[in-house]
């Protein structure tokens, strides 16, 4: 060794060496004696059970767990599932030449309602109509102005309710041109009456919607439209001017 190694050994001692130090180590045996069932699949069924722990080896902070098997066991029946007949979950596939015979029940919530199913009743009178038309309500605007506005205000004035128009198929009975005809000789014979709206059911004593209409009278009627040459049906209509509408339900 060089005279510098000597002193530079002698300036810069080598540290003393870590003392051995060691964890205590602990190995044992265990086993799960409850066995943990959960459900894999609703409408299926079955279990997972955990596989019991063999060995469990414990060093200082460290645990280590050692298992027989590194998965999960799944009991249950094997089923096999049926083929999707349709992507729609409402809808059904019927065989070849086969027609529905119900009708259709697979309305949706947010489905708006068809205008092809209704049922009227004027006072005592019940019958089809072919058309309805006419539930409306206008609010007059009144506009004020102070002087040092620069814009009107508008609030709202009086309302009113416009006519109801029916149309129906001529026929034997003459309940609307009696009706019509005694408001022409001054017997004005105010009637109450409703709109429903039914369901694809067409179930009258079920509606799904309901307008009610007060102090109803006749205030035209129009019919007998022919054609020589025509292929449609008679058809008569009838205007009602009511003093209020209401919606039932």
């Amino acid at each position: 060794m060089s005279y510098f190694s000597k002193v530079a050994a002698l300036a810069f001692p080598k540290p003393p060496p870590f003392p051995p130090y060691s964890f205590p180590k602990l190995t044992r045996d265990s086993s799960v004696t409850k066995l943990v069932t959960t459900p894999i699949v609703p409408h299926v069924g079955g279990k997972r059970i955990p596989i019991p722990v063999r060995t469990v080896t414990v060093m200082g902070l460290v645990t280590t767990y050692r298992f027989k098997v590194a998965v999960w066991l799944r009991i249950g029946p094997v089923r096999p599932a049926r083929p999707p007949q349709t992507l729609l979950p409402h809808s059904t596939v019927l065989k070849p030449g086969t027609s529905a015979s119900k009708a259709s029940k697979g309305r949706r919530p947010f489905d708006p309602y068809g205008d092809f199913a209704f049922h009227v009743e004027i006072g005592e009178m019940k019958m089809a109509f072919q058309k309805f038309d006419g539930i409306d309500v206008e609010i007059d605007q009144i506009e004020y102005k102070d002087s040092l506005d620069t814009h009107p205000h508008k609030r709202p004035g009086i309302h009113r309710y416009g006519n109801i128009k029916f149309s129906k198929g001529i026929i034997a009975d003459k309940q609307l041109w009696n009706w019509i005809h005694d408001t022409m000789r001054g017997e004005i014979k105010r009637l109450n009456g409703s709109i429903h709206v039914l369901g694809d059911e067409h179930d009258k004593t079920k509606p799904e919607i309901t307008y009610n209409f007060y102090q109803a009278w006749p205030c035209k009627w129009t019919g007998l439209r022919l054609d020589g040459k025509g292929t449609g049906a008679l058809v008569e209509e009838l205007e009602l001017a009511v003093d209020f509408i209401a919606r039932g339900k």
